[in-house]
This record gives C-alpha cells, structure tokens and sequence, in this order.
C-alpha cells in the first residue's frame, strides 16, 4: 500500500508524541494534507480563538523543540508558526475553519488517523495490565485471595482460611480490587477498604 497524505497511513506517519503530550500534528503537516498554507491555519486560529482551546494547539517548549529537531520533524530554523502541536479534536478542528472541498473531504482521514492511534495505544495498554495482573494473579498470596473473594468469602472467611494476619488480608484485598482481579467487595470489608488511596 502506498502511504499518501491522503491515506490514514500516510497521515498517521505525521502524528509524532512527546512525553506529557497527546499525541499531535504540527502545523506545516496540517497545511499540506488540507492544502493550504501554515498562515492560512493561523489566521483561521487567530480569528477563532474559541475553537482552539490550549488543549486543542499549543505551543511548543524549548526543551520540545529541540528534541523535534533532533527527530527532523522541524529544521533547525523552524519560525514561530510552525512551532504549534494540534492535538486530534485540534487537527479536526482546522477542517471546520478553513471550509474548502479538501479540508471537508481529508477531515475524515485526519480523524480516523488519530482514531486508530489512539485505539492502538488503549489496546497495548490494556494488553500491558493483563500481562499485569496474571502476573500478579500468579503470586500464591494473591491468586489466593482473589479467588476466595471471587467465591464469595467474606473477609473473616477468608483470613481463616489463609491464615494471613488481618491487616495483609485487607491490603491484598485492596490491591486486588485496584487490579480489578475481584468482582465485588467482600462482605466484612472495612467501610473505606476499596476506597481511592
């Protein structure tokens, strides 16, 4: 498959991150997938500045701009215009302000790019908690626990039945609620036990 600005593929080769960051294109990539100008993007910012919240464009830091540069996602003397980040709902955004066939007809691929990053990103973190918790679960304390809790033991049942001390029952059982390895609070459980540390 050929990657062209015109594809989801091509588009997302053109979202880069930055640590604290969402993930963001810059504005002279915009400018060409809308088939515009880098201006024609700040001037449509500058005249709607409700529709570009800080979480939507911002700009970038020294310390970010530099470490772009090393990336060669700018060159080394990158003006003032180029050196904004548009965020997805940002990069959408822009379609909705420049009103011309490109933008409407690409808006939909920049937002799909962005869709499916984001999609891939969620999957791999949920693929990294599972890894987790079976992790976890494969501890002899907590696969204990989880699965008498899962079984319906109160808490008193289940500190007979381990023989742990009270206080590590409760903190195992804290930790496998955290890790949603439990799916619903014993009965005998301490009033803020599964509250938010």
């Amino acid at each position: 498959m050929t990657f062209t600005l015109e594809t989801v593929s091509g588009i997302r080769t053109r979202i880069f991150t930055l640590p604290d960051r969402p993930p963001f294109m810059i504005a002279a990539d915009l400018a060409e997938v809308y088939a515009t100008r880098v201006d024609a993007i700040t001037q449509a910012i500058r005249r709607n500045p409700e529709r570009f919240p800080e979480d939507f464009v911002f700009s970038f830091t020294e310390a970010e701009m530099e470490v772009l540069k090393t990336q060669n996602v700018f060159s080394m003397k990158a003006n003032r215009a180029l050196q904004r980040g548009f965020t997805h709902a940002g990069a959408y955004g822009v379609s909705a302000v420049l009103k011309t066939p490109v933008a409407a007809r690409v808006s939909v691929i920049v937002h799909r790019a962005f869709a499916e990053m984001e999609q891939r990103a969620i999957r791999d973190a949920q693929s990294m908690l599972a890894k987790f918790q079976s992790h976890v679960a494969s501890k002899a304390p907590y696969a204990r626990v989880s699965t008498l809790a899962n079984a319906g033991l109160s808490v008193d049942e289940i500190w007979r039945a381990t023989g742990y001390p009270r206080r590590k029952v409760e903190d195992l059982l804290r930790e496998c609620a955290r890790l949603q390895m439990i799916s619903s609070t014993p009965v005998g459980s301490q009033p803020d036990l599964f509250a938010q540390p």
